[in-house]
């Protein structure tokens, strides 16, 4: 849309700048057959200082000068990636076209030179040299002026022949002269604007893709921490499931073994008396069996020994959650406790930990926020956990599935939640749990 706009502007100031030119040379020329109708050449030719120019020349040229113009900026809207190696030469093309029709015009009316300004904006790529450019048009557009230049070059000035006419007459040309002057400096005006916008436009949605790469990455870092989480407690649970299975291999073992400790014992008592020598080796096999038994035994207890010292309780758990958080993202994470820590059951222990985790995740997800207070209070039959952050804040809490999830587990646990929030006052989460006594 911005584009398109801009393309508009540009074909007013080539039309306005087309009326302009040929103003003036209908001024030219009319005038010079005015004089020519009154007899007042000779007159005319002794006042001025310097023979102008062929009246007819003045609009044939300024205006064919102008349609080459417009001639290649059409070439480079339609074909501008086969001419891209030449835009600077088509740059420099413009420059010395605005020159010739200002001398046409006798240096009279400048403002053609703002349409090579707009061109180059459009069409020059790379800061440096459009820099350039805009610097050398934009000198050219101050020094070829007809005060300056009248000084060493011979110049005939336009109101020299206005002053033929009447006073009612010069007013209406300098005025209808003056009003098309301002109104190509209104639509330069209004590109540049368009443009300064269309760059704030496109900084912002840079802006705007960077705070989301930076949030996506920043949900990237706690998932992969709580990836992480979940995959030591997959671990924890391959482990539970493999312990139980050697805790029925040992239950196995030692049923097989004791029970055919006890039966081959039995056979011993009944045949030691007449058979001394079978009962030795009875014995001899018993003993055996037991060696195969207690190995067995041991080699399922080192399987099943417990890591309890890896084994991390609630508060150790939280703190290192918050302490990951703190070093993987910008957001910092308070942890503060309150009264003398109670041994939890696994489910109370289970719902405090989500609900914190909940409650860090939606705080930098999606408050933003960068400072996150975690306060525990162990009283005698309850837990009071509170969450504080600094981020954005809502109008209204619309309870998604994380915060449905953890009302539901506080719940089940005969517990109680509450949240608040406001815009640009963050976001608390509330939650009592009561203590079971162990």
């Amino acid at each position: 849309m911005n584009h398109k706009n801009l393309y508009i502007l540009r074909m007013m100031m080539f039309f306005v700048n087309f009326i302009i030119i040929l103003f003036m040379s209908i001024i030219i020329y009319e005038t010079t057959e005015l004089i020519c109708e009154n007899y007042m050449a000779r007159e005319f030719l002794e006042k001025i200082k310097y023979i102008p120019t062929t009246p007819w020349k003045v609009p044939l040229f300024s205006i064919s000068l102008l349609t080459i113009f417009m001639i290649g900026v059409g070439i480079r809207e339609k074909f501008g990636e086969y001419v891209k190696p030449v835009l600077y030469l088509f740059s420099i093309v413009d420059i010395l076209l605005c020159i010739a029709i200002m001398y046409y015009l006798n240096m009279s009316y400048k403002g053609v030179v703002l349409l090579s300004i707009v061109n180059i904006i459009v069409y020059i790529e790379g800061n440096k040299k459009k820099y350039l450019f805009l610097i050398s048009t934009v000198l050219v557009y101050m020094l070829f002026d007809y005060d300056i230049f009248s000084i060493r070059f011979n110049l005939f000035s336009l109101n020299d022949y206005i002053q033929h006419y009447t006073f009612s007459q010069r007013l209406y040309i300098f005025g209808i002269r003056n009003m098309l002057f301002s109104i190509n400096e209104v639509l330069f005006i209004l590109f540049m604007i368009l443009v300064i916008q269309n760059q704030v436009d496109e900084k912002k949605k840079i802006k705007e893709l960077y705070d989301e790469l930076y949030q996506t990455a920043e949900e990237s870092k706690i998932v992969n921490i709580q990836l992480q989480e979940y995959s030591r407690k997959s671990e924890d649970m391959v482990k539970t499931k493999e312990r139980n299975r050697l805790a029925r291999e040992i239950h196995d073992t030692i049923g097989h073994t004791l029970t055919g400790i006890a039966t081959g014992l039995e056979a011993c008592i009944e045949i030691i008396d007449w058979d001394v020598k079978k009962t030795k080796s009875q014995m001899i096999k018993i003993s055996e069996l037991s060696k195969e038994g207690l190995l067995e035994v041991r080699r399922s207890v080192s399987e099943l020994r417990p890591d309890a010292t890896e084994r991390l309780s609630l508060i150790p758990a939280i703190q290192k959650l918050a302490d990951n958080i703190t070093e993987c993202t910008k957001t910092k994470v308070n942890l503060s406790i309150v009264g003398a820590v109670r041994k939890l059951w696994i489910e109370e222990e289970e719902t405090a930990y989500r609900f914190i985790q909940e409650g860090i995740t939606n705080a930098v997800r999606h408050g933003k926020a960068k400072e996150i207070n975690i306060s525990f209070q162990f009283n005698h039959n309850t837990i009071k956990i509170e969450i504080i952050d600094d981020g954005i804040g809502c109008a209204v809490i619309e309870e998604g599935f994380g915060l449905s999830h953890i009302r539901e587990m506080v719940g089940l646990l005969n517990g109680k939640t509450n949240f608040f929030s406001q815009i640009g006052t963050g976001f608390t989460m509330y939650a009592e749990l009561p203590i079971r006594w162990r």
